[in-house]
């Protein structure tokens, strides 16, 4: 039992780790929404890391070094305020993750395997990332190192700030690829804000290393003086130790203002210790010079003069090395922060006169104040600014609800006016409507020619003048509202096979005089839409047969054959009457007597 009971917890646990998006329920993707403000909040708390290294300072009087306490408790309360929202955020992402099945059941493993190591991975980091480590070599190691132990004890805060300061900028560096692929803001403008950003942090942990390395750098110059004046090696040098002693003598050995390479070489830290910075008890004045220094240097990536101590040279390789690669990356950024700025003006421009072309459109004035607004709405949702706009084709593709609307309103006033259309019902002009698209036609263009095949029907509903005529007529000026290709729909209705390519010849000429736009149906969809009209006996509704030429021939035979028959029988019917009275005028006519 107990070995089963410990198998179930790790295999829970391990359930909680990996994860993938799609078996995440919709309540851990909501916290996806929130992963800018846990990016936010931990850039916050890794500049504060920086910030530790201010607390001490110099008392260039006594010769000593002070403990800004004030300051540490502010540092110690924010980092921890802050350092709680990726507790939150870490306590969430595994609680709200649930099991893979085939991870769960074995057959899986190899396939998740991968995936398990890379969360595993990030869960680790992410608890490295948030232990409070400066919070425990501060109140916890500090005041048990007295005397000389204390420059180690700031020592070891200086390494821990330094190796926690990797997995929290990866972990932050993964929060962000988070929050901005969910939010598709990866090449956008949170992007370029984020890595000027990380380039300022970068900045201001440089500078601030830069100003305890040169305090650091004093105190050793203190250490080597003191040996050589004969103190003992294990005299403090921390303002409030009780071991402390007056150490003003050591002005003549380690000159700060002047630099001497002869008695003590402070190498790169020389300018911290002439402005006399490392000796400023105001936090924001530090800050702010020690800031300028580090964009300065990790910009122009300016020529060090460095003593022969070898983390000084450490120091400086790294923040040399630092900005040749972070440099050229920062301003790639920039340059991709800008191209997405010039780029978001010109798609504000492009959609402002997609927008703008929308509106003068003519179809588009005498579309109803109601479907103008849906329109309207419907074009700031997916207007992009892109290039290659093409307006006719954007109303082609519009929704169906919105595309049957627009039809609706302009098609078919004129539809009701073609002849073998007219007695169709509401619900089959609705249908037929579906399958009606917008085409445009320049000035000079032809909608059909005189004895060309006809493949479409078109409907000319607003916005443009044609000419029209034929061998037997002369130019009829024809204004919107009116249509062309009628001879199409005789065709589909009187065609018994549906394979038939051979389509009926124009009777007239439509030439568009101005620019013209027509709703076109081509002659496959007519035929598909008669045929789906046809009845389950294969006969065609009544609207049809009205108009249909092929059903007016017989209509005119079998009404002629009617007449016939009826003139036929009448003409038997009379000469039934006329034979008796013939036959008895015949008869007596002996009888009448003679004239005298």
């Amino acid at each position: 039992p107990e070995t089963e009971l410990v198998q179930n917890s790790s295999r829970r646990l391990r359930n909680r780790i990996i994860s993938a998006p799609r078996n995440s329920p919709p309540s851990s993707r909501s916290f996806d929404n929130w992963n800018l403000i846990f990016v936010a909040a931990f850039l916050l708390s890794i500049s504060l890391d920086g910030s530790f290294f201010y607390i001490l300072y110099i008392d260039d009087y006594r010769k000593c070094l002070v403990l800004a306490k004030d300051l540490t408790f502010t540092l110690v309360v924010l980092r921890t305020v802050l350092d709680s929202f990726q507790i939150a955020y870490l306590y969430l992402r595994v609680h709200t993750h649930v099991p893979v099945p085939d991870f769960v059941n074995g057959r899986g493993f190899h396939a998740s395997k991968w995936t398990f190591a890379k969360n595993f991975l990030c869960l680790i980091n992410g608890i490295v990332s948030v232990l409070p480590l400066p919070q425990a070599v501060i109140y916890l190691v500090v005041p048990k190192m007295r005397g000389h132990k204390f420059l180690s004890a700031m020592s070891l805060l200086k390494f821990v700030l330094v190796a926690q300061f990797l997995p929290r900028f990866v972990r932050m560096y993964q929060l962000f690829t988070k929050a901005a692929s969910s939010s598709g803001a990866v090449h956008g403008l949170a992007s370029g804000i984020f890595h000027f950003l990380v380039y300022l942090l970068v900045s201001h942990s440089f500078g601030a290393l830069w100003y305890f390395l040169a305090i650091v750098r004093v105190s050793v110059c203190w250490r080597q003086a003191c040996l050589h004046a004969g103190c003992s090696s294990h005299d403090s040098f921390y303002c409030d130790d009780d071991k402390f002693r007056d150490r003003r003598s050591l002005n003549a050995f380690c000159p700060a203002k002047l630099r001497d390479p002869t008695s003590f070489d402070f190498g790169m830290f020389y300018d911290a210790l002439q402005s006399g910075i490392v000796e400023v008890t105001n936090f924001l004045q530090k800050f702010l010079y020690c800031f300028q220094w580090g964009i300065r240097s990790l910009s122009f990536a300016q020529n060090f003069q460095t003593s022969t101590d070898a983390w000084e040279n450490i120091f400086s390789s790294a923040m040399t090395i630092t900005g040749a690669v972070f440099i050229p990356f920062h301003l790639w950024n920039v340059m991709k922060f800008l191209q997405h700025i010039n780029g978001n003006s010109e798609r504000k421009i492009r959609k402002s006169s997609q927008m703008q072309e929308v509106e003068m459109w003519r179809l588009f004035h005498v579309l109803s104040d109601n479907l103008k607004q849906k329109i309207r709405k419907y074009c700031q949702s997916v207007f992009q600014g892109t290039e290659g706009f093409n307006l006719h084709q954007f109303f082609n593709d519009l929704p169906p609800e919105l595309s049957f609307a627009m039809k609706h309103e302009l098609c078919l006033p004129v539809l009701k006016e073609v002849p073998m259309l007219q007695r169709m019902d509401e619900q089959r002009m609705n249908a037929i409507l579906y399958h009606f698209n917008l085409v445009p036609y320049t000035q000079g263009m032809f909608l059909v020619q005189e004895g060309n095949p006809v493949n479409k029907l078109q409907l000319i509903v607003v916005g443009g003048d044609t000419l029209s005529w034929s061998s037997t007529s002369v130019f009829t000026p024809r204004k919107d509202g009116e249509f062309c290709g009628e001879e199409l729909v005789s065709w589909a209705v009187d065609q018994q096979s549906d394979s038939s390519t051979v389509f009926p010849r124009s009777t007239r000429t439509v030439e568009a005089v101005t620019q013209v736009d027509a709703f076109s149906i081509e002659a496959g969809d007519l035929k598909e839409f008669v045929n789906q009209c046809r009845q389950p006996d294969g006969q065609l509704p009544k609207c049809f047969r009205y108009g249909s030429e092929k059903w007016r021939n017989w209509a005119a035979v079998i009404i002629q054959q009617a007449w016939c028959r009826q003139r036929k029988k009448k003409f038997q019917t009379s000469l039934l009457a006329v034979t008796p009275s013939r036959f008895a005028v015949s008869s007596l006519r002996p009888i009448r007597p003679e004239a005298t």
